[in-house]
C-alpha cells in the first residue's frame, strides 16, 4: 500500500519509525541531539522538561509537543515523579527517498488555511479536554497494528490519521477559540481570564490552558511583558478591589475575602497587610475617618 502525503505542491511517502506508550521514566535525562524525523509526543501522566531549540518548557498531563525534523532537542523525563507519554516518530521522504525537512505547523496552516502564531509553535500545547480522548485514540490505532503483522503496511495510514487529529485540534483552537497572534495578545488574553475569574480560586495551570500554552511559558511571557507573574498580577488586582470594598461598603472582611477567591480570611488578611502596610480593619477605619466631613 503506497500512501503519500500531499503538501506544498509536493508528494511525500510516510516512513513510520516507531510509536510507543512509554511508562516509568523517572528523572531520565537524554542528550541534546537532532535528526530528520518528526516527534509527536503527548503526555498522559507525570512531568518533564523538554528543550527544543533554545526554548525549555515544562510538560505535564494533557500537553502535546511537536518536534520538527532537525530541531535540536533534549528530553528530561520525570522531573517530578514518573512520566507516562505516547509518542510517534516518523519521516517524510521526497521522491528521491531523502528525508524532507518540513515544518508541521506550516503544513497545518496550508491544509487548514489558518495561521498558527509563535506562542502556539514554540511551547507544548495544552490540549483542550474535549479533544484528549480523540488524540489518545489516534495513537492507539497505530499501536494496535503491532499486534497484526499482516497490517504493518497500514502504519502510514494511521500516521496520517494521527496528523489529521493534530490538525483538527490546532484548527479548532485557532478558528473557534481565537488565536493569540502575538505574545502580547497571549498575555492580554491571560489577563482577561484572570480578571474575569478573580472572584474564585484560580490556578496558574487553568490560566495557561485558557490560552493554550504551558504554565512555564506563560510565566515567561508575563515576566517579559509586565514584569510580574500571572498570579502576582491576579493578587494585585484582588488587593485593589479589596481596598475599594473596604472603603465603600460595610461588607465583613471574611465576606470580602470570599468574594475575591480567598477561602481563608486569615490568608487574605496577610496578603492585604503586605500590600497596604496595615490590616483590612485598620485600613477601613482610616478610610472612614478620612472621608468624614469636617
Amino acid at each position: 500500500m503506497d500512501v503519500r502525503l500531499e503538501t506544498g505542491g509536493r508528494s511525500y511517502t510516510i516512513d513510520h519509525i516507531t510509536t510507543n506508550l512509554m511508562t516509568g521514566r523517572n528523572d531520565i535525562r537524554g542528550v541534546r541531539h537532532s535528526h530528520p524525523v518528526f516527534h509527536i509526543m503527548y503526555i498522559l501522566e507525570g512531568n518533564g522538561l523538554f528543550t527544543v531549540g533554545r526554548t525549555a518548557s515544562e510538560v505535564g498531563p494533557g500537553m502535546l509537543h511537536i518536534i520538527n525534523p532537525n530541531e535540536p532537542h533534549q528530553f528530561h523525563f520525570g522531573t517530578n515523579g514518573p512520566l507516562v507519554n505516547l509518542e510517534s516518530t516518523f519521516v517524510l521522504r521526497d521522491r528521491s527517498g531523502e528525508p524532507a525537512e518540513i515544518n508541521l505547523f506550516d503544513m497545518i496552516e496550508e491544509n487548514r488555511s489558518i495561521r498558527i502564531a509563535e506562542p502556539l509553535r514554540v511551547a507544548p500545547l495544552s490540549v483542550p479536554h474535549r479533544f484528549r480522548p480523540m488524540l489518545a485514540e489516534g495513537y492507539r490505532r497505530i499501536l494496535d497494528l503491532y499486534d497484526i503483522p499482516l497490517l504493518k503496511s497500514h502504519f502510514a495510514v494511521t500516521v496520517v490519521d494521527l496528523l489529521t487529529r493534530v490538525e483538527t485540534i490546532f484548527s479548532s483552537i485557532v478558528q473557534s477559540e481565537g488565536e493569540p497572534h502575538t505574545a502580547e495578545e497571549t498575555v492580554e488574553r491571560a489577563k482577561r481570564f484572570l480578571l474575569s475569574n478573580r472572584h474564585r480560586p484560580v490556578t496558574l495551570g487553568e490560566t495557561a490552558q485558557s490560552v493554550h500554552v504551558t504554565p512555564n511559558y506563560l510565566c515567561r511571557l508575563f515576566k517579559e511583558h509586565t514584569g510580574d507573574s500571572p498570579m502576582g498580577y491576579l493578587q494585585s488586582a484582588r488587593m485593589r478591589e479589596a481596598g475599594s470594598l473596604l472603603a465603600f461598603t460595610d461588607l465583613p472582611v471574611y465576606t470580602i475575602a470570599e468574594k475575591l477567591g480567598y477561602e481563608e480570611p486569615s490568608y487574605f488578611a496577610r496578603l492585604f497587610r503586605r500590600a497596604y502596610g496595615q490590616s483590612p480593619q485598620t485600613y477601613r477605619r482610616h478610610r472612614l475617618s478620612a472621608d468624614k466631613p469636617e
